[in-house]
């Protein structure tokens, strides 16, 4: 059975894009360490690139998912509820979980009153509701939870688009929708960071969103016609494939390490757009090395890695004034270690107690009426 499970996690899973979520991950974390200190100048500066990673795999599973719905049987509103209800499922208890690390840790070093509290946290419901980039202001408990919010947001505009027609979503919609978003966003503003800039009729972190989704469902209809070609490849060309997918990769991760926000942003994401084809299309040497369990985990621990450092970031600054960056980061990256840890482990064991819970409220909040009937 066991054997049976490690197959099944084999064939549904992507090693390399679970290789590729932990790097970048880390990458983030690294970036929100320059919150640690008013100079700004910490390695990968310009690490905030890696959430378009996230943003591309995010819009290129969304197009993997929709694709497998049968189009004779796509009834639009009740489909676009079930995606995006089972969407957020993917993401709790863990989201939750984070949310009240967060507001526990934001309100470390300050001086906090019974109304001061009261007010924060009947104003951070939004954030539980994953409405921050909607424009509903209140308190942010976990700052890095805009790409959440944007990325549900962004979902639940193009999830009907897409079930609607896919063909036309495809060939039409998503790239349409990509080139008016990424086009106002280089036109306007000059890069991809900033999420929670006002634009005047969004969240800079939303029409971003919205954008880079398409780009990603558009990488998912070009690794089709990729991997109806991969049969044909010789080894010539999956050598140079192979250079390409790491060379994008590698690219972007080198630009980072020193460069801020600027124009080159875009050329970054085309970097990633081409990377994630590659990649999700195994036809490269190296699609085969990541395929592995501990591979598998560290990308399933990358959400909770993502979920856990923002405000610890800002906190720690607080906690300790007055310290240097290089006092400071070694606290950074143990408060991360312990929080993802916490996280991860409190998550796995709200799974497993679900079933048992449902149980017991069903029978304390419904009436079995079948036993009624049988008496």
């Amino acid at each position: 059975d066991k054997t049976k499970m490690n197959e099944k996690t084999a064939k549904s899973r992507n090693g390399a894009i679970d290789f590729l979520k932990f790097i970048f991950s880390l990458m983030v974390v690294q970036f929100h360490s320059s919150n640690l200190t008013k100079i700004k100048t910490t390695p990968f500066v310009g690490g905030a690139i890696a959430v378009e990673f996230f943003f591309l795999v995010s819009g290129y599973l969304m197009a993997a998912s929709i694709s497998r719905y049968k189009e004779n049987e796509i009834m639009v509103g009740r489909d676009t509820r079930h995606f995006m209800l089972h969407k957020i499922r993917g993401l709790c208890p863990e989201i939750f979980i984070a949310w009240g690390i967060g507001f526990v840790v934001q309100h470390m070093g300050k001086e906090n009153t019974l109304s001061s509290l009261l007010k924060d946290l009947m104003t951070g419901v939004w954030d539980l509701f994953f409405l921050r980039e909607s424009g509903l202001e209140g308190f942010r408990a976990n700052p890095a939870a805009w790409y959440i919010s944007a990325m549900l947001l962004a979902m639940l505009v193009l999830v009907p688009l897409f079930l609607k027609n896919r063909d036309v979503f495809l060939n039409v919609w998503a790239p349409i929708l990509a080139i008016a978003a990424l086009g106002y966003l280089s036109k306007n503003v000059g890069d991809l960071r900033g999420p929670t800039d006002w634009l005047g009729f969004c969240y800079k972190g939303w029409l971003r969103a919205v954008g880079e989704l398409c780009l990603g469902a558009i990488c998912w209809g070009i690794c089709q016609n990729v991997r109806k070609m991969g049969d044909s490849f010789t080894l010539l060309a999956r050598i140079l494939l192979t250079m390409l997918e790491a060379g994008c990769y590698l690219s972007v991760i080198l630009w980072s390490y020193q460069h801020k926000g600027s124009q080159m942003d875009f050329v970054m994401l085309l970097f990633f757009a081409v990377g994630v084809v590659v990649t999700f299309s195994s036809q490269s040497l190296l699609s085969s090395v990541f395929n592995n369990s501990l591979v598998y985990f560290l990308g399933k621990i990358s959400f909770p890695i993502y979920l856990a450092h923002n405000y610890w970031s800002h906190a720690l600054v607080r906690i300790y004034p007055g310290q240097s960056y290089a006092q400071l980061y070694p606290k950074y990256a143990a408060a991360v270690l312990i929080t993802t840890c916490v996280i991860a482990l409190t998550a796995e064991g709200l799974r497993r107690a679900a079933p048992s819970c449902g149980a017991l409220c069903r029978r304390l909040f419904y009436i079995d009426n079948r036993k009624m009937d049988a008496q």
